[in-house]
């Protein structure tokens, strides 16, 4: 029998590959997860045939090429893990799609045929949240620093106007965007209850973020919040009593209002109580999110629990259209905005504003579209991450970097940056 002399090596059309100087990252997301090898010139020439198109996700690789343990050892970890294949004998070539971000209506593409990019816009909002007023007789710790990382309130000298308001949200209420209402102590906006009743008619979600010791002692006061479109979003980011706030939980719970607790924290010793509260409104049925923020001095904190690692960012679980995603769009901005209290509009409140609530709102939307400040912000536009093999599935820039004065929150080292 004559010895093979040519094999066929293929991927799987659902593997990602991406690269730094010194790495390869393969991403299957079939199975959700990912491989890296070290370069060298043994693999060199495989992957690069690989990634060229028009190759089809196939290479001819000669049968003593496999002598080298390297290429060897490379081939038969992919074979193993599911990732791709080897095809020996006198067989055709093996045609498979790679797996290429092709969007139909990208901004690019709509610029270059001179296509409207206000086309369905306003489709694209998934969620806003409105800062009604900046008034608040309590003095929480860290107020100003959380609101910029996270969606809570914070107190300024403004109050939203009415009647331009009530003309925003008409001119959003065919998206069906969810709406979060917050500020200083939003139960003192005047107009609250009218502007209750009005978002009640919405069938998207309703969410009123609220501190703790805004919370009215009157539940009268909470009716609207028995509907199934609003839930009270309650914070909690500063000292506290966790029997009063379980005591408080659990009267709101016996009115039937909807509830969702978020704790703050900046330090381990904080996250354990935090743990401990969660778990006391865990045995009443409760929702609790923790969040940690930065406040200035906890940088061993972030960096020891909340920078990720080169193992986290392997385990990471993505499908294919996650994957497309990251490369287009920030996952965590696109679709949104948020609306201050001085009524100017943001695709992210540490950019500069995309607007104000008296202009037509797919304007704005068009604007951050096209110049891609925040909606398309991803790691293959950031400086470093760019360089680095797992932008392919790195989250997107978030609003913790912006704190942090830092363009990523790893410990992945990409050419000993």
């Amino acid at each position: 029998m004559e010895q093979v002399k040519n094999i066929w090596f293929y991927l799987e059309p659902y593997v990602f590959i991406s690269e730094d100087r010194d790495r390869y990252l393969f991403y299957n997301t079939w199975m959700k997860k990912g491989m890296d090898f070290y370069r060298n010139h043994a693999i060199d020439r495989i992957v690069n045939h690989l990634q060229q198109t028009d190759n089809m996700y196939s290479v001819l690789i000669h049968a003593d090429e496999l002598d080298d343990s390297r290429l060897y050892e490379f081939v038969q970890s992919m074979q193993a893990e599911g990732y791709g294949d080897l095809l020996e004998g006198d067989l055709p070539k093996p045609v498979i799609m790679p797996p290429l971000l092709n969007l139909q209506k990208s901004v690019e593409r709509m610029k270059k045929n001179e296509l409207p990019i206000g086309e369905n816009i306003l489709s694209n909002l998934q969620d806003v949240t409105i800062y009604l007023n900046g008034s608040c007789r309590h003095d929480c710790r860290d107020c100003a620093l959380m609101f910029t990382q996270w969606s809570c309130c914070t107190k300024t000298g403004n109050s939203l106007d009415f009647h331009l308001l009530k003309d925003f949200l008409q001119s959003i209420v065919y998206t069906r965007a969810s709406i979060n209402l917050t500020g200083g102590n939003p139960f003192e906006y005047p107009e609250l209850y009218e502007l209750l009743e009005i978002l009640g008619r919405n069938a998207s979600m309703q969410t009123f973020i609220v501190n703790y010791r805004n919370i009215p002692d009157n539940l009268d006061a909470l009716y609207v919040f028995t509907n199934d479109s609003f839930q009270l979003k309650i914070l909690v980011c500063d000292s506290y009593q966790a029997e009063s706030l379980v005591a408080m939980a659990v009267k709101l719970k016996q009115g039937n209002i909807r509830q969702l607790w978020e704790i703050g924290i900046t330090s381990v010793a904080e996250y354990e109580s935090a743990e401990q509260l969660s778990e006391q409104l865990a045995e009443h049925d409760i929702r609790v999110v923790i969040k940690p923020y930065f406040n200035g001095k906890n940088l061993a904190f972030f960096e020891e629990y909340i920078f990720v690692r080169q193992e986290d960012l392997l385990a990471v679980e993505l499908d294919r259209q996650d994957v497309f995603a990251l490369q287009e769009l920030n996952t965590h901005d696109f679709g949104k905005i948020t609306v201050l209290s001085d009524g100017q509009i943001y695709a992210n409140v540490n950019r500069e504003p995309i607007g104000n609530i008296r202009e037509p709102v797919a304007d704005m939307l068009c604007r951050e579209l096209e110049s891609g400040t925040s909606w398309r912000c991803t790691r293959y536009g950031v400086e470093l991450c760019n360089q680095c093999r797992f932008r392919l599935i790195c989250p997107s820039p978030s609003n913790y970097e912006f704190a942090l004065g830092r363009p990523n929150l790893c410990h992945v080292e990409t050419d000993k940056n």
